[in-house]
């Protein structure tokens, strides 16, 4: 005996939908550790501070080469820890544009530095820290707190 099909009433399919966009939301706008912005955006800051310090020669320069690379690492091990170690979605679409333009401005932050150090010197490394950290807190801590718990 076949029952009856019944069609959802307004409201039922609003919250089905409602639900149904929420979860896509969570699949493509992961959420974030709480400390994963602050905590880039201090590595920038650091990394580019020890740019800042010019004249050094010998054992500073070889000590501060060397906690230049530990940070750049350490950042790419950051991202690649809280990026990669979600489970892979599919049918996910990335706002191209918006990533490759992120990309090419904060590209755009250490050239200008390298380009003015010997101009302006080296305290250029350390305002270019700034603008970039502030950016990467002014852009993610709103991303985190928008998607967390998603």
């Amino acid at each position: 005996m076949e029952t009856p099909r019944s069609t959802p009433s307004p409201d039922e399919a609003r919250r089905a939908l409602d639900a149904a966009q929420r979860e896509e939301q969570a699949t493509i706008n992961r959420p974030v550790p709480v400390w994963y912005f602050p905590a880039l955006a201090g590595l920038i800051l650091a990394l580019f501070g020890l740019n800042a310090l010019g004249g050094l020669s010998g054992p500073a320069r070889i000590l501060q080469a060397t906690l230049i690379i530990l940070l750049a690492v350490g950042m790419g091990a950051l991202v690649g820890r809280v990026s990669f170690n979600q489970p892979a979605y599919r049918g996910t679409r990335v706002p191209w544009v918006t990533v490759g333009a992120s990309g090419l401005l904060a590209g755009a932050v250490p050239i200008t530095a390298i380009l003015l150090d010997d101009v302006l010197g080296s305290w250029v490394w350390l305002m270019a820290g700034v603008i970039l950290a502030a950016g990467i807190l002014a852009l993610g801590v709103p991303y985190e707190r928008r998607h967390r718990g998603a």
